[in-house]
């Protein structure tokens, strides 16, 4: 994680120097509670996970406060999920059994690809402040799982989660100017998934996040 975060500064204050305006580039390292949904009634949340998200943001301002936002980051999802019914899962070309009420916790990392659309007051004193909306592209690079009897400890589940996940979002926040072009910026973001995480027909799994944003503007 420090190393992404390292080299993502380090190619922000980069891009920055050669860009010119109407371009600016976000820096963010993000705390985040993440949780699992599923509309199978046999399938009930049970606790959200903490982690980090780290990533860069580009605004393109197409007009003086409206910009198309987009990014490229490491996205740290999951939650855990309480099975009433029995459930399987593929590890590594093997067949993982959970027996029925049993907790799964799983942490699903992602290459995250948000796209959307930016909105900015005027400056009110050294502040300005925003909503954003948009969509959240996203390919699973990681995924372990883990349940509360120890059958499971983080075991490599990628083989039964979808390549490919999409989601939205929508967030408010504020730009607090430090001089030149460069300002912090602080906010909250919700996103929700818009399509099934794991190949199990029946449970229909979603990802959601409740994020706060911390970056730098260059």
């Amino acid at each position: 994680m420090r190393r992404i975060l390292v080299i993502t500064i380090i190619l922000g204050a980069t891009i920055s120097i050669y860009a010119q305006s109407p371009v600016r580039f976000n820096v963010q390292l993000d705390p985040q509670f993440a949780w699992l949904n599923s509309d199978d009634n046999a399938v009930k949340p049970n606790g959200s996970i903490f982690h980090m998200q780290v990533g860069l943001q580009m605004d393109y301002y197409f007009a003086e406060n409206y910009a198309f936002a987009l990014g490229v980051g490491i996205n740290n999802l999951g939650g855990n999920l309480l099975y009433a019914d029995s459930i399987e899962f593929s590890s590594k070309g093997e067949t993982l059994l959970v027996e029925p009420g049993q907790s799964v916790k799983m942490n699903l990392q992602y290459i995250d690809i948000p796209i959307g659309l930016k909105l900015k007051t005027e400056e009110l004193g050294y502040a300005t402040f925003f909503l954003q909306l948009g969509f959240n592209p996203m390919i699973n690079i990681n995924a372990k799982a883990s349940t509360d009897d120890g059958g499971m400890d983080k075991e490599d589940i990628r083989e039964s989660i979808h390549l490919f996940n999409l989601g939205y979002h929508a967030g408010i926040g504020v730009e607090y100017q430090l001089g030149g072009s460069t300002a912090l910026v602080g906010g909250l973001r919700w996103s929700a998934g818009l399509t099934d995480v794991s190949d199990n027909d029946r449970s229909n799994v979603k990802t959601n996040a409740v994020t706060i944003h911390i970056g730098v503007l260059f």
